[in-house]
Formats: C-alpha cells, structure tokens, sequence
C-alpha cells in the first residue's frame, strides 16, 4: 500500500461520514418536529378533554410528557453521535491536510523548545512544522509530555523494540484507534489536565471536612433515630408527630450547616465523572482487547490488577447519580432530613477515593502511554512506504533511500548513506543550497524518529543507538549580553563534554565556528576534528572549507570526504541534492552574487 492509498482511504471515510452526517441532521430536525407536534397536541386533546374532567386531563398531559421526555431522550442521543462524528470527520480532514502539507491542529510541543538541548532545537523537533508537530496526535498533557520525551532522549534497544511491536499492533486497529483519539478530541484539554490532579490532591482536600471527629457515627446513627421515631408516631399518635418535626428540623439545621461544602464537592466531582465517562470506553477497548505484544499486556496491568480502571469509573460515575438525586427539591428533601442521604454519600465518595486515587493516578498515565503510542501508530498507518529500523548493539549506521520526514513526497530527494565498521569523522563540502544542512538534519531526525521507537523515511535504515549532539543554529543574545561567537564557543564547550561522557555520541556539525576570522575558523575546525577522532566520536561536518576536506590525506582511516554540488548551464544553477564521495570541487556564490549585482569575476578581471 502507497501513501497514496492512505489518502484515498481516508477521503472514502471523510465521504461516508458526510453522508451519515446529512441523514443525522435531518433526523434530528425530524425530532424536533416531532417534539413540536407533540406540544401542540397536548394543549389540543387537553382543550377537548377539559369538560370531562382533570383525571382525564391528568392521564393525557402525563402521557404525552412520557412521549415528550422519550423524545428528548432519543434525540440527545443523535446529537451526541453527531458531535462525535463531526469531530471524527475533523481528525480524519486533519490526516489529509497533514499529508498533503497542511498544518496539524494538534498541538506544536512549543513548550518543549530548549536552545540548549543536545539536538532537539538544531533539527527542528519541537515547534511550528516541526517534527513533533508532524507526529503528535495526543490531546491529555500528560501524553504530549511522554511523546515529547521520546523525541529527547533515545530509548535503550529493548524499550524501542517493545514500543515498535506495541506500534505495529495498534496501527492494525488504526479505526478503533481513530475512535480512541476522536472522543478524546471532544473533551476539554484542560480537563483531561487537571483531572488526575484533583482526584490525587484537590478532592481529598474537599472532602477534608468529612474528619470532623464522630461526623461518621451521627450520620450513621441519624437516620435510625428518624425511622424509629416514625414508627412510632404512626403507632402512638399526635404527641409523637411533634417530636419528629423537631428532629427533623434539627436533621435539616444539621445538613444546612454542612450544604455550601456539599455544593462545591457534588460540582467538582460531576465535572470529573462527566470527563471520565468518556475515558471509560477508552479504557474498556484497552482492557477487552487481547494484545499479543509485551509491552501493551505490561500497561494493560497497569489499568486492570484486582480491580480493573474502567470499574473505578463506573463505581465513581454511580457515586454522583446518588449525588445527583439532591437536584429534585422534594426527593432531597426527604433523602436528607430521613437519612442525611448526601453526607452519607460523600463519606461513600471519601471511601472510594482512600482506595482508589493512587491506582487512578497511574491509570491515567498508562492511558497516556497508550496515546502517546498510538501518535507512532497513526505515523506508520500514514506511510506504509517508510520502515522500521533495525537496531544494531554493535557500531552501525547505514541506510538506503533516506529522505526527510517533513519534505512532501513529491519534492523529497532521497540518498544512500553508510558508515564504515569503525568510527569516522565525515566532511561534507558543498555549494550553497546544495543539501549539506538539510542532509544533516535528515540523518538527525531520522535518528530521533528512530530512537523513539517509530518508523523512519526510508527504504532501509540500520544503525545502532547514537546519543546525538549537533551545532547548527547559533544565535546571540542581547539579553545574555552573548555574542555570535561566544554562542559558538559555549555550544563547542557543551559538545566536547557530551562527548567525553557519552560513549554512543554521534556529532552533526553545520559550518563551525562563523564569528571569526578564515584562519581561526580553519584552524578551530582542525583541532575540534583531531579531538572527535582522538575520542573516535562518529559524526559529520559541513563546511565551505575545502582545507578540512585535504585533511583526509593525514588521517585516511579516520576521516572520509563527501559533497553536494551543483551543474551549471548558460548561467543556471541545477541540484541534485545527491551526496559524493569525495570533496567539493564546483561552487556557486559568484553565480548568486552576480544575481543581485555584484560581479566577482569582472572584479577580478579588472585587477
């Protein structure tokens, strides 16, 4: 199957959906009319039948409510699949702009941006068009944080090809997995934030008032005192009416003293059940499911040991229907002043939440590893044409047809690349705009997609597990009072120590050393190289410098030359954007400073 393909499919289910979307809306304008009717009917037969008598009346107005509450009943029911196949059409629309180039509107991992990470800035991982914004598929805070932190730092190859099996998996149930993303695309971003922080901390404070010392006992005991009393009132007569008025009136100061606390409690609490009865399905997918790869069966005990997360839901879901009977003036009443029904409730609610918080809390961050899974899954599913790398413990990096990621199929040139069984310091030369930083860039990020556990853009890609590290966006500061070039010597400082301490360092360096002067800039680049292969650090090194390149003549088994160049044709530049062997030996920034007016060659002609 072809990335074309893909397209197709998604634009057949975009086509689908909007059909049934179109028969939902008139169905759901049918019930409106319907309701309308109804209404108007009741106010007709009771008109008619008001002469016979009010039983009459009574038995057709309730009736028709009964018909009029069914209705509403059905017809939220169509709204809500509406509202969740319109968002499903949205991500789906989503996954076809995406491809075709488009932005995506999940979020960029901006926050994630970091200038002095080891790689994450220079190759463009976090960010507006960057590679997490590519990726991410992950709504929860909690999974935008684990995706981003398998873009920063490499797993070990266990971990990988655990999360490449997980991947595989989940990317053969790409609709379940749609379904997944779709309904919690419909919750509140912020909600799904602060949800696992108020059933571990907030909630416990709200119910703190519950610890008043024998509160329990008196709301245990009140309710036997008022039955007794009852009982006897209908056996003993009038005398006894009197005194259960009063208890009653005492049950009903007792509650109020407590009702403004309640209030708070019952309104966060429905918030909470409300976001988590769309979790539940999630959950309960994960839980029905039989996985055959280790690592989702590992999660899968995370949300499902004696009791399983999907109960806890629904036991916290029937804790707010009992809250929820309080909304009926005349039932609260009676719940409250006989039984003291809703602190008998919240003492059930503080029960569950002693019990329960700590395994909540890891259940939500199982789930967010399940989303954060399935933004890899969604990225194989969109590009069946791109391979899972193999995973080498000894030194390896070789690859056939690599190409960037983010470069849209139909402008992306692809390139074969390997490296030799022992470490080498790789310098590439090249012309302007040739393909040195992008080819740079396309070996890091493949990397990172690598490392993660993801597909990468290639035909085949092996390697072993680099601890990346690059220098290719330098920028000053004016307020660090930090020049061009003491930026690059911070970031040169900054890579020798990553360097001397991680053994697995891969360097990828974009024309050292810009603030200075040709001479200090040849001689820094010379000494930086010498240190790279003393250390027998693998890496390369794009530079316009063709003296880096004749270095290769003093250390032949340490260090190789590539290039890009370019073809020049009555005045006209044309690239490959192919990677040579060997160095450099056509250049074009005569050719591009002609263009705007300044004619090198006539200078030198003159002269």
């Amino acid at each position: 199957m072809l990335s074309t393909d893909i397209l197709e499919d998604y634009q057949s289910q975009i086509s689908d959906l909007k059909v049934q979307n179109k028969a939902l809306k008139k169905l759901i304008n049918k019930y409106s009319f319907a309701r309308l009717g109804l209404f108007l009917l009741a106010i007709i037969l009771i008109k008619l039948f008001f002469n016979v008598g009010l039983t009459a009346v009574a038995f057709i107005a309730t009736f028709l409510l009964l018909g009029f509450l069914i209705l509403v009943k059905i017809q939220q029911k169509k709204v809500d699949l509406l509202r969740f196949q319109e968002t499903k059409l949205r991500l789906l629309e989503n996954e076809v702009n995406v491809l075709a180039g488009g932005e995506n509107i999940y979020d960029d991992g901006s926050d994630f941006i970091d200038a002095q990470h080891p790689y994450t800035d220079d190759l463009d991982i976090f960010g507006a068009q960057s590679l997490y914004h590519y990726l991410n598929r992950c709504v929860s805070s909690q999974a935008t944080e684990i995706l981003a932190s398998w873009l920063k730092t490499p797993a070990e190859l266990a971990t990988i090809q655990e999360r490449q099996a997980a991947v595989q998996e989940l990317k053969n149930v790409q609709k379940d997995g749609l379904e997944f993303r779709t309904r919690l695309f419909l919750l509140e971003p912020k909600l799904l934030t602060t949800l696992g922080h108020f059933i571990s901390k907030d909630l416990g404070v709200l119910l703190k008032f519950l610890n008043h010392k024998g509160l329990k006992n008196i709301v245990r005991v009140l309710p036997f005192i008022n039955l007794s009393v009852l009982a006897i009132a209908i056996f003993l007569g009038s005398f006894w009416w009197s005194v259960l008025g009063l208890i009653l009136l005492g049950n009903g100061l007792f509650y109020s003293f407590f009702k403004q606390k309640i209030d708070v409690v019952h309104l966060q609490v429905e918030k909470a059940a409300n976001a988590l009865d769309a979790y539940a399905r999630n959950v309960k997918w994960i839980e029905d499911k039989y996985w055959k790869n280790s690592l989702m069966n590992d999660l899968l005990e995370g949300i499902k040991p004696e009791i399983p997360l999907s109960e806890k839901i629904s036991s916290l879901r029937k804790i707010v229907v009992r809250l929820n009977y309080r909304l009926n003036m005349l039932v609260s009443s009676f719940l409250n002043l006989f039984f003291q029904w809703d602190l008998h409730t919240l003492f059930i609610l503080k029960d569950w939440h002693q019990q329960h918080q700590h395994s909540m809390v890891s259940g939500f961050g199982v789930m967010a590893q399940v989303e954060a899974l399935l933004s890899l899954a969604n990225l194989d599913y969109n590009h069946p044409e791109w391979v899972y790398p193999q995973l080498e413990q000894d030194f390896s990096f070789s690859t056939r047809a690599l190409g960037h990621p983010l470069i849209p199929q139909k402008q992306r040139v692809n390139n074969h690349f390997h490296l030799v069984v022992q470490p080498t310091t790789d310098v590439i030369t090249g012309s302007n705009m040739a393909g040195k930083s992008t080819f740079l860039r396309t070996v890091g990020v493949n990397m990172v997609l690598a490392f993660a556990g993801a597909k990468v853009c290639a035909s085949s890609f092996k390697t072993s597990i680099f601890k990346l590290v690059s220098y290719m966006r330098i920028k000053d500061s004016l307020q660090n009072q930090t020049s061009t070039f003491k930026a690059e010597i911070d970031r040169l400082k900054m890579i020798l120590d990553y360097t001397k301490q991680e053994k697995q360092a891969f360097v990828l360096i974009d024309e050292m050393l810009r603030g200075t002067n040709s001479k200090d800039k040849y001689l820094g680049t010379k000494v930086f190289i010498k240190k790279l292969i003393a250390q027998k650090t693998p890496g390369f090194i794009a530079t316009h410098d063709l003296q880096i390149a004749d270095l290769v003549e003093e250390y032949p088994e340490q260090l190789r030359n590539f290039h890009f160049d370019i073809q020049i044709q009555e005045n006209e530049m044309y690239f490959d954007y192919q990677i040579k062997a060997g160095k450099c030996e056509s250049f074009n920034a005569s050719l591009l400073l002609k263009a705007i007016g300044l004619d090198i060659d006539s200078e030198y002609k003159l002269k």
